[in-house]
């Protein structure tokens, strides 16, 4: 005759508490003594059930297995800690290859030994970093590091060259030269088959290294962006090497992004591949920019720069020509415009045609010399028949700026921006305008509005983000970054806060 198979089960021993009828007949033990041996074991197994429900478990994501922890390591990095630099704070010695709001793999390594091996076995999170090259020879040691935990994978790098510590004279008659910078560039030319992205600047001259590379060194090299001098009161005579460089580069069969340096374009302006680029950033006149942007049919990106708005005349070079009428071109596939000039570019927008813009980014200096045409800039976006949605302007100019402002946020092919980044003094003259008329109705999907700077009267500023709140149903998230700190709109922010809207001030 077989037990029960659940014959320990407290719930059992108080259903039934007749358990002795259960053994054998034939058992050599008293009935009492039977009672009291299943008694002591029923207890014991009591004991063991609240002691297994006392027990500390392990935290949810001490339970993810390593696959599963590797992918959300590996998983978009910067969105990850965009809501604080969780892994930046911190008192102990910076040795890491890591800037900026990026995963650490070195930190998530010291979390415990599970994450230690993860990090150790995801090859990808070694794969992009940012080398300051400067004294300090630890930079040596932590990338010969990285290029060796990040296996054969593709590389996304940083190099900044920098010559503090050292000791320069005032004339730069003779540059100093910082001596690790040959250790670095040793190590990461000899890994330059693997490059994808490079973002190189040196102080004075690009290193030899690099430009001693053989000719088809990039496989897979898509991205350049490189600057041959920071110390800008140096006279420039590099030329040569950065022809020679942006030679190497340019025969990558995936190069296709690049920001190239004012006076490598300005020489060499027929001899870039244009036609390859989907994303560019340069530094030239109006009408060099019109010259090449018809071959720029592929651009999804331009990241403009007018060279008066970044240097003094003198410093410029020099065309004996007269300027060019700029002519109408069509890019139909350039979906983000970035623009910064010294003077209103408006006979630019008057001859673009963009159907598949985006985003917009606007940067005018010394706006009350001469004040832009808002109607130029509406005018393209009804003639592209495109649907802007991030909408950034920033402008130098009191009174001035802050009209052009309004009268582009009313503009009704505006209505579709839900992303607003304000660079402008603004007063209570704009926030009246925004809470009454014209300005209730602007900008009906606006979703995030971020204010640079503000002047505005005390309780004016928390009006206006009410008013928003209130009058625009995808409104959810505001940021103020230079701006008087009445307590009358501090409180009005704390409520806000509490109704959902997320405030960052």
């Amino acid at each position: 005759m077989g037990f029960p198979t659940d014959i320990l089960s407290p719930h059992r021993l108080v259903q039934q508490p007749y358990i002795a009828s259960w053994f054998p007949s034939q058992t050599s033990l008293p009935s009492d003594d039977l009672n009291k041996v299943v008694s002591h074991d029923a207890e014991t197994q009591t004991l063991r059930l609240e002691a297994t429900i006392l027990e500390p478990t392990l935290p949810p994501v001490n339970r993810l297995p390593d696959e599963l922890l590797s992918a959300i390591f590996s998983f978009e990095p910067d969105v990850l800690l965009s809501s604080g630099d969780v892994f930046q704070k911190r008192s102990l010695p910076r040795r890491t290859l890591v800037c900026g709001k990026k995963i650490d793999p070195i930190l998530l390594g010291q979390v415990c030994k599970q994450w230690r091996n993860v990090t150790l076995t995801t090859p990808l999170l070694w794969t992009s970093f940012f080398v300051l090259c400067n004294l300090k020879t630890q930079t040596v040691e932590l990338l010969k590091i990285w290029l060796e935990r990040s296996a054969d994978l593709p590389l996304n790098i940083k190099f900044l060259e920098s010559l503090c510590d050292l000791k320069i004279d005032e004339d730069l008659s003779n540059p100093p030269k910082n001596p690790v910078t040959p250790q670095i560039m040793e190590l990461l030319t000899t890994h330059a088959h693997r490059w994808k992205t490079i973002d190189f600047e040196f102080s004075l001259q690009i290193s030899p290294l690099l430009l001693n590379l053989p000719q088809d060194s990039f496989k897979i090299l898509e991205s350049v962006k490189l600057r041959s001098r920071r110390a800008t009161n140096v006279r420039f005579d590099g030329l040569p090497p950065l022809i020679k460089a942006w030679d190497l580069f340019h025969v990558s069969p995936s190069f296709h992004i690049a920001e190239y340096e004012m006076e490598y374009v300005h020489d060499r302006l027929r001899d870039i591949p244009w036609s390859r680029l989907t994303s560019v950033d340069v530094t030239i006149s109006m009408d060099e920019l019109f010259q090449i942007l018809p071959e720029c049919k592929n651009l999804v990106e331009l990241r403009y720069t007018d060279p008066l708005a970044r240097y003094v005349i003198y410093d410029l070079p020099q065309k004996e020509e007269p300027p060019e009428s700029l002519i109408n071109i069509v890019l139909p596939s350039l979906r983000h415009l970035s623009m910064t000039v010294s003077s209103p570019p408006d006979e630019a927008l008057q001859n673009l045609t963009l159907p598949m813009l985006e985003s917009v980014y606007i940067r005018q200096n010394n706006i009350w010399i001469k004040q832009p045409d808002p109607q130029a800039f509406t005018d393209l976006l009804m003639r592209s028949h495109c649907t802007l949605k991030q909408f950034s302007y920033h402008a130098l100019g009191g009174p001035a700026a802050e009209e052009v402002l309004t009268e582009l946020l009313g503009s009704p092919s505006m209505s579709f921006v839900g992303d607003l980044v304000v660079d402008v003094q603004v007063t209570d003259k704009f926030a009246d305008w925004l809470m009454t008329g014209l300005g209730q109705t602007a900008l009906p999907r606006l979703e995030t509005f971020t204010l640079v700077r503000s002047s505005m009267e005390p309780g004016t500023l928390s009006k206006m983000i009410t008013s928003l709140k209130e009058g625009h149903e995808a409104f959810r998230f505001f940021s103020a970054q230079y701006w008087n700190l009445y307590e009358e709109d501090k409180t009005r922010f704390s409520d806000l806060r509490e109704e959902g809207l997320v405030i960052k001030d």
